[in-house]
């Protein structure tokens, strides 16, 4: 068995304790499982109790932290990796709500206007994507109630969503990973090597750890991620659906296939706080009024809060840790999480299995951050 990689010919289950039950936990253990390896995964409260089970579910990797930029080749690796694992899920019999979506970015300005114009120029050669600026008057014909000083907008097809709550449930379901209740305190180590997930309900014996954690990083505490807090109102309108989706300057509003038109989101560092607030609804529909006048007068069905993990650089933190030769890292996806779930979990499948991954991931390596990176961990 080569050194940091499982050798399917003699495994002994449990092979991998993933820690988080979130998108990037549930992804590794699907992809896992495909190639034969058995996973429990751990999780302190329920599968997508957090950031995964509120998310919109955007799937756009042409745009975000890092996009142009050190995040675009995961995004896009990501993206093709979403139009497989849909046709996989679908012909399974699960409902995760992909469907192409096309967004329509917004200006309220000439500079604004003038930056759509150059995105579309930078978008003009992506694969499997279409661009296409709009005046004003084009941009209302498409949307009647955008607001009548909408100057120009930006349509972009090929994109898409996801419901990140029903995809995370399908993937975990799909792994037929055991699901363990409780909270990871430490890793039980022998050597450079960990041998089990210390929690409160007793140790998980493992090959190897997976952790994807989240902004709860308690067993990795050097790593630099923090908490981003975003809030999501759900309203019912009486108007007939968006088509596109609408965007501006980070904003969204989109009709969900639950009939709910969702507008978000904020950005916050407040902590680990993930109670929804007033003065984040307020802002919402703020944002909301600008854009869609008509639809900010709905009813609030659900509001929700959210904690992204945001590494302090803005990357994915992807790859081994260093010091282990079998503890791996799924982290800071930020608003993004849910797009970079898949690729998460392929890399490391490919790492735990192959000790290699097929696509360059170096950028996202823990090891950046240095080769001391501490985990929380204790004998055999």
């Amino acid at each position: 068995m080569r050194e940091g990689s499982l050798n399917n010919a003699c495994m002994s289950s449990p092979e991998v304790a993933i820690v988080g039950g979130g998108i990037a936990g549930c992804a590794t253990a699907y992809y896992l499982a495909a190639r034969g390896v058995a996973c429990t995964v751990i999780e302190r409260d329920a599968i997508a109790a957090a950031a995964s089970g509120f998310a919109y579910g955007g799937l756009n990797p042409l745009t975000g932290a890092g996009i142009p930029g050190p995040m675009a080749p995961l995004a896009d690796w990501a993206f093709a990796l979403y139009l497989r694992l849909a046709e996989e899920l679908a012909a399974a019999g699960c409902a995760v709500g992909f469907r192409h979506r096309s967004t329509l970015q917004l200006a309220f300005s000439e500079a604004e206007a003038a930056a759509l114009v150059a995105e579309g120029r930078r978008l003009s050669g992506a694969e499997r994507f279409h661009a296409q600026a709009l005046d004003g008057s084009a941009a209302r014909r498409l949307e009647p109630r955008l607001a009548p000083d909408v100057a120009a907008a930006l349509l972009v097809e090929g994109t898409a969503e996801v419901d990140a709550s029903a995809l995370t449930h399908a993937l975990v379901a799909r792994s037929r990973a055991v699901v363990h209740v409780g909270e990871a305190l430490e890793l039980v180590r022998r050597g450079e090597r960990a041998t089990g997930v210390r929690t409160d309900q007793g140790i998980v014996p493992c090959q190897a750890v997976v952790l994807a954690t989240g902004p709860w990083h308690a067993l990795c505490p050097a790593l630099p991620i923090a908490p981003l807090k975003g809030e999501i109102l759900r309203l019912r309108v009486a108007e007939p659906p968006l088509l596109p989706s609408v965007g501006w300057h980070g904003n969204y509003a989109t009709t969900k296939p639950d009939g709910l038109l969702w507008a978000g989101t904020t950005e916050e560092r407040a902590g680990f706080d993930a109670k929804p607030s007033a003065a984040a609804a307020d802002a919402i529909l703020a944002r909301l009024r600008r854009i869609l006048p008509a639809l900010s007068v709905g009813a609030v069905a659900r509001h929700t809060a959210c904690l992204r993990p945001m590494a302090a650089d803005g990357l994915a933190i992807l790859g081994r840790l260093p010091q282990w030769s079998n503890v791996y890292v799924a982290n800071g996806g930020g608003r993004k999480g849910v797009l970079y779930g898949p690729a998460f979990g392929c890399a490391l499948t490919e790492l735990i299995v192959d000790a290699k991954a097929t696509r360059d991931i170096s950028p996202y390596s823990p090891a950046r951050f240095g080769d001391g990176v501490r985990v929380g961990s204790a004998g055999a």
